[in-house]
């Protein structure tokens, strides 16, 4: 762990829903926790430059409109006064122009003001982090910012570890093995509900009528969201569907639904191949097995497909037996050991951006590749 003076840091997060708690309120609990920082974050605006007279950072997430530019533009009056620095934070892509259409995410961001104002809060800051290496990349090429740090998404073991048992996978396995209950958890926009797209290709078109077809020898499990060609077999009791689930029962809620394995269907375009693993991280966590889209976003992942006809391929090959599940579950819980926050390298990746400016050379392998 890096031995400095513990940064204060003042953390504007975007909201109080899964992006803000992923890239700034679990890294602050921990980091907080662990007695390294003093972060305290708020969603309000506050304008009295006494609140920032100990900051060392000022660390933003995902600002976008106008009003925002105006506030961050002041506040960026004060930080050569005050001595702190400005730091922005994205883990999407957040330019209309590479969101695909079926995305209801474009639609909030869609408007020339909005376009500018997000480019220009970027641009006035010290430094933005993000989520991967692809949006890194997008940015510096789409931007005048060149100072960019990736942090990866980091799953807190106090979240979702404990559920993981190999028993309980057994057993759950053995229960439903003539009809396996196969997870889908996902927000509505990752499909076409508007017809904004010929045909609703949107990410689960290559792999709908595969769904469709094998409804009878799996049990799909649908949270959150579901593609409207799916609709009748919800309506009907063939594919089960449940509402989105608030963060605090949203782990234990997984676990009760006594499931075999995931899957992580995207279509390959530049917004998805710059999102980040979190899907992978949150089955892998609970010890199961997820079929991941091949394409970067699921780079770690061991089970890939690239057709709707592969990916269930690759869910009988996993299930086929007692042994060959567990060792698809013992293969993606090995592979997230490194991705939990609680990890000592993972706060001091935090750590280093809020001790040290951008181009210190005591910040390298802070983006080491995973």
């Amino acid at each position: 762990m890096i031995k400095r003076k513990i940064p204060y840091v003042l953390q504007y997060n975007a909201d109080y829903a899964a992006c803000g708690f992923w890239r700034m309120l679990w890294p602050q609990y921990v980091i907080n926790m662990a007695g390294y920082a003093h972060i305290h974050n708020t969603h309000l605006f506050v304008r009295d430059q006494i609140h920032y007279s100990k900051a060392d950072v000022v660390h933003i997430q995902r600002q976008c409109l106008p009003a925002q530019y105006e506030f961050f533009q002041k506040l960026s009056h004060m930080k050569s006064r005050l001595q702190f620095r400005l730091i922005y934070d994205a883990d999407d892509l957040m330019f209309t122009e590479d969101i695909p259409v079926y995305n209801e995410c474009k639609e909030i961001l869609d408007s020339v003001e909005t376009r500018e104002a997000t480019q220009k809060i970027m641009e006035l800051c010290d430094e933005m982090t993000v989520s991967t290496r692809e949006l890194r990349d997008y940015y510096l090429k789409n931007t005048k910012q060149k100072n960019i740090t990736v942090i990866p998404n980091y799953i807190p073991h106090f979240y979702m570890g404990q559920f993981y048992s190999e028993e309980m996978i057994l057993r759950n396995y053995k229960k439903h093995k003539n009809r396996p209950k196969i997870l889908y958890s996902g927000s509505p926009s990752h499909f076409d509900l508007r017809g904004n797209t010929k045909d609703q290709n949107d990410d689960f078109y290559h792999v709908k009528d595969a769904i469709i077809e094998t409804r009878n020898e799996f049990c799909w499990v649908f949270i959150g969201a579901f593609p409207p060609s799916l609709a009748p077999y919800i309506q009907n009791g063939e594919i089960e569907y449940h509402q989105w689930q608030s963060l605090l029962t949203y782990p234990k809620f997984l676990s009760s639904l006594e499931l075999s394995m995931a899957i992580a269907p995207l279509q390959d375009n530049i917004f998805n191949r710059c999102k980040s693993d979190i899907k992978f991280l949150e089955a892998s966590a609970l010890g199961l097995p997820i079929a991941c889209q091949n394409i970067s976003t699921y780079n770690i992942a061991p089970i890939r497909f690239n057709s709707g006809e592969e990916m269930i391929q690759k869910i009988r090959e996993t299930l086929k037996s007692e042994e060959s599940l567990i060792t698809a579950s013992r293969d993606g819980r090995s592979l997230i050991e490194t991705r939990w926050l609680e990890g000592s390298e993972n706060m001091e990746k935090f750590l280093k951006v809020y001790n040290l400016p951008y181009g210190d050379t005591h910040r390298t392998n802070i983006a080491k590749a995973i």
